[in-house]
Order: C-alpha cells, then sequence, then structure tokens
C-alpha cells in the first residue's frame, strides 16, 4: 500500500506543485479544507479527528466550537486552522476589550504561532438575522484589537452566514441583503471591507435541487455547457449563482467583501435517490475541480475562492434526515466514498487526477 500522503491532497489547490522522494506529488498552497463539527453522540473527538486529518494528509480544518480539547490537539499538527466561537460566548465577547483579550490570552496567545497556524475566528455562525445578531460586530471589533495588539494581524476575524440573508438568488443580478439581516450585515460587511476580513457563507446547491428548482447536472457541476442566463452572464452550475448573488447584493451597496466558503456538501444519504455516495462524491469532486482550477465566477472570473467542504463526519444529532450524513467519513473514521485531487493545468498535469480515498483498506 502507498504511503497516507497519497491521500494527502484531499481538500487542497495547489499554488505549487513539488514531489517527494516517493515521485509523489505534493501540493504547497492550499485553498480548501474540512468542517469538524460535533453533534453526535458518537463524533470522533477533536483529538482522533486530527489524527484522521494527519492520516490523510488534510492540512485545513474548520472546528466549529473551540474548546480546550481542540486547542491542545492542534498543537504541533501541522494543520492550519479556523476557529469557530459558540454563539452563546458572543454576548460576553461583545461586551469589552478585555473579555475579547481573556479569550485571546486562554486559547490562542501560549501557542500561536509558534504551535500552529489559525487562519480564520469565526464568531457565531448563521447567527445574522437573530437574537444574537447584534453582537457580532462588536466581538469582532474587540479580537481583532486583541490581534492587533498582539501582532497577529494576520488572523482575520469573520462571521458565518447563509443565503437566508438574501431575499433571492434567481437571477443572481436581482439579489439583495433581506430587510431582517439589513440592520446587523452591512455594518459588519463596511467594517470588513475596511479591515480587509472575509465574510463566511454557506453554499448548498443540493437544496434547491431537492426543492425541484434545478436539475442535478446545475448542482452537481455535471453540465457542458451554460444552462442558465442572467443578461450576458451565463451559468453552468448552482453554485456560481448563489456566489454570484452575494457579489451583487453587496454591489448594490457599494462593497467588495471577501468571501470564504464557510460551507458546501452533499448528503450521501437521507433522501432516497436524492443522496447516495456517489452523488455526494461527484459535487465534492467537482467543487474541488472548480476552485482548484481558478475559473472563478461569471460575474468575478479567474479567481480563487478559499472553501471547506461539510463535513468530516456523519453527525446522528442533527435533525433526522439529510442533515445527519454530511460526512466524508464515517465516525468508524473509514471513507465514506472517493475522492479525487485535479492538480491545476497550469503546472503541467493536464488534468490528471490523484486517487485519495482506498475505501476498500
Amino acid at each position: 500500500m502507498m504511503a497516507p500522503f497519497w491521500i494527502a491532497s484531499i481538500l487542497l489547490a495547489v499554488a505549487t506543485i513539488n514531489h517527494n522522494n516517493n515521485g509523489i506529488v505534493q501540493a504547497d498552497i492550499l485553498y480548501a479544507g474540512i468542517v469538524y463539527g460535533t453533534s453526535g453522540n458518537n463524533t470522533p473527538d477533536t483529538a482522533e479527528a486530527l489524527d484522521v486529518c494527519h492520516k490523510y494528509g488534510i492540512r485545513r480544518i474548520r472546528i466549529m466550537e473551540t474548546d480546550d480539547t481542540a486547542i491542545q490537539s492542534l498543537r504541533s499538527m501541522g494543520i492550519e486552522a479556523t476557529l469557530g466561537i459558540k454563539d452563546e460566548d458572543l454576548p460576553g465577547l461583545a461586551s469589552s476589550y478585555e473579555a475579547a483579550k481573556s479569550w485571546f490570552e486562554t486559547n490562542l496567545k501560549p501557542y500561536v504561532p509558534s504551535e500552529f497556524v489559525v487562519n480564520y475566528i469565526v464568531v457565531g455562525n448563521k447567527v445574522i438575522p437573530g437574537p444574537n445578531a447584534m453582537y457580532v460586530l462588536p466581538t469582532v471589533k474587540n479580537l481583532q484589537q486583541v490581534l492587533a495588539d498582539n501582532n497577529l494581524t494576520q488572523i482575520k476575524v469573520a462571521t458565518a452566514v447563509s443565503t437566508d440573508v438574501l431575499r433571492t438568488v434567481f437571477p443572481p443580478s436581482h439579489a439583495a441583503f433581506s430587510e431582517k439581516a439589513q440592520g446587523d450585515l452591512i455594518p459588519l460587511l463596511q467594517h470588513l471591507q475596511a479591515t480587509d476580513s472575509p465574510l463566511f457563507i454557506d453554499v448548498y446547491p443540493y437544496h434547491y435541487f431537492a426543492a425541484g428548482q434545478i436539475r442535478q447536472d446545475f448542482a452537481t457541476f455535471s453540465t457542458h455547457k451554460a444552462q442558465y442566463w442572467d443578461k450576458t452572464l451565463g451559468y453552468w452550475n448552482m453554485y456560481d449563482v448563489l456566489v454570484d448573488a452575494f457579489f451583487w447584493a453587496m454591489e448594490k451597496l457599494d462593497l467588495d467583501v471577501k468571501m470564504v466558503i464557510g460551507e458546501t456538501g452533499w448528503p450521501a444519504y437521507g433522501n432516497g435517490g436524492l443522496t447516495t455516495p456517489e452523488l455526494a462524491r461527484t459535487y465534492n469532486q467537482n467543487f474541488l475541480r472548480h476552485i482548484t482550477a481558478g475559473q472563478g465566477t461569471p460575474k468575478r472570473p479567474y479567481t480563487y475562492r478559499e472553501g471547506f467542504i461539510y463535513s468530516m463526519f456523519n453527525e446522528n444529532d442533527k435533525s433526522t434526515g439529510i442533515d445527519q450524513w454530511f460526512g466524508i467519513f464515517y465516525t468508524n473514521k473509514k471513507p465514506v466514498y472517493h475522492l479525487y485531487f485535479p492538480y491545476r493545468k497550469k503546472y503541467g498535469r493536464k488534468g490528471k487526477s490523484e486517487k485519495l480515498f482506498n475505501t476498500t483498506g
């Protein structure tokens, strides 16, 4: 059997390619990672999850709820982290600089950047709109100030939203932020732009397919020509429609905030023939190809976008149905399906893929 690194590039996008002594291609710069959630009574703990990442060469992880176990497990693992702050912690962190400083001194100061790398801190998850929305911006500001005072401005502070903050996505040029979201979201976006910080967005073409609004090939990046037109912009897939809807909504406010795909994925079970391991593999594989290729979207072509596939494990404490079945791994840490990594044609790979998961052992 090949060394574990033959799975290594599961969620990577390549900027420079090297070869190790075994001739296995390695990627130096990463554009994608995996989301680690813990909504399951049998979900492997953070230490086990990071061991899985290490085994399979996954070098970026988004940890939804940061705690001491997560922090200690990250130490000296060589895995870049995006750390989530729990929704219920926002009121306290928003209340004062000292509260944010205390969080930083407990969770990051002893270890960053000497023992592990943090790329982003995500303040709350889809709390806009909602009762905790008012706490997002002051929490972001407090944490940014603490990071600046400790010469760690390379760590960006963000929040995550879903397409629920949009009035519509069809056509994307008609997209605008909903009245419920505007009050808290617009000042936040203005601040994110001013501080060169990103907005994490959730993008799930599956939901539009399951609702009968789009075809399967359009949902899974499997078309061979543009299927939907918005004026002069031709769309080959629903993912681009959703990303561009955010671009259009921000443009109407004279804003241009960097976006990271905070979550995307496809359930392997839970809704009959609409959710199979093969469909999940197809979507996630094509998502990796899409962001690796640097094609951007019709509105913003030729751009790279970072992203995280949801989720690392199936989570049985989620609501019954598809939400339990987004995992790339079963909770016994075996892969659910094969994935392949396509290298960028720019570097002479001509679309050749490297096998990542050997589910047969």
